[in-house]
């Protein structure tokens, strides 16, 4: 069905959600995901882990990304512009210095995906469901066809409802 790779994350991949009733119509469908090629360590289930269930919609925010980053830039233009002449007489260390600025605040706006507070209504949806008992299967597909077959067994192993989420992490 889709490409093995040894990462947790797929870049460009799609996660697709199954939301069954219990969780053994859940190990139903993943037995079937297995059977129709899907490999073991692109399904992931949750079931009685609420916190876990955030991680279904993705734990890393590219918003976040870039916000650090534009954040990084200005800072760096602030420095240049507001200190003084000995800053702007050595380009190659405001350029490495920039590089290190937006680079290491973007990846902190990356990470910091995993606060609640950047996808709280994503999260919801899931931590509701998993608390009203109901599991979830989760299916890292890097591929559109990949994605579709997976829609289609999880919709033919009775899911009461399957979403894709644009990430590529596996639960």
């Amino acid at each position: 069905m889709t490409k093995l790779t040894d990462t947790r994350t797929v870049t460009g991949a799609q996660t697709i959600v199954g939301v069954f009733g219990s969780r053994a119509a859940a190990r139903g469908a993943m037995q079937q995901l297995q059977r129709e090629g899907m490999p073991p360590d692109r399904i992931g289930i949750v079931d009685h882990n609420v916190r876990q269930a955030r991680e279904v919609a993705g734990s890393y925010s590219p918003q976040a990304a870039l916000a650090g980053a534009m954040l990084g830039a200005i800072l760096v233009v602030g420095y240049v512009v507001f200190g003084g002449e000995q800053i702007r007489q050595n380009p190659v260390a405001v350029a490495f210095g920039a590089v290190a600025i937006v680079g290491g605040l973007g990846l902190i706006g990356w990470l910091a995906g995993r606060g609640r507070v950047l996808k709280e209504h994503e999260y919801d949806r899931f931590e509701d469901q998993v608390e009203e008992g109901e599991a979830l299967v989760s299916v890292v597909c890097d591929t559109s066809d990949g994605a579709d077959r997976t829609r289609d067994v999880l919709r033919r192993a009775n899911a009461r409802e399957v979403r894709t989420e644009d990430t590529g992490e596996s639960v």
